[in-house]
């Protein structure tokens, strides 16, 4: 993490483990109270990670509520993306708090939000996009299997 050339103003880093990625993910945060999103990938993902730092920026140009690419760029034997850190709490934890119409709120708001991400066209070297949906699919059933909770996978694959 030395090679980031934000590193000397982080004063805390702290580990974030979630999501499916591969990805190590930290908050950092730097001298002047700020906080960012810092995501290290292996080297070999460095022009998969650059299409997506690129795309990044391009949805945020359409005003999506997102946290922000900052900086992109390659670190050891890795690759990083600095993002804009964003407060809140996870939402598989928070909508099931919700009333069920403030839920199907939320939906359509997510709704609207797509619509306009879908405005950008995919890569041309994007695969298929259900060859992508399977194989992302098939990974996670594999992650289920491995956390050892078999009722859940039971129904998600039935």
């Amino acid at each position: 993490m030395q090679d980031i050339e934000l590193f000397n103003r982080f004063i805390k880093v702290e580990s974030v483990n979630k999501g499916w990625s591969g990805d190590k993910k930290y908050c950092v945060t730097r001298a002047d109270r700020m906080r960012y999103l810092l995501r290290i990938s292996p080297a070999e993902q460095y022009e998969k990670r650059k299409v997506l730092f690129e795309l990044l920026e391009r949805v945020a140009g359409l005003g999506i509520p997102m946290c922000m690419p900052i900086e992109f760029g390659a670190c050891g034997d890795g690759v990083y993306i600095l993002e804009s850190w964003i407060d809140g709490e996870g939402a598989e934890a928070a909508i099931p708090m919700l009333s069920e119409t403030k839920q199907y709120g939320l939906g359509l708001k997510s709704g609207e939000i797509l619509r306009k991400i879908h405005i950008i066209p995919a890569p041309d070297e994007q695969e298929d996009w259900v060859v992508r949906f399977n194989r992302k699919t098939n990974y996670k059933i594999r992650k289920y299997r491995e956390c050892g909770k078999p009722t859940f996978l039971s129904y998600y694959i039935s």
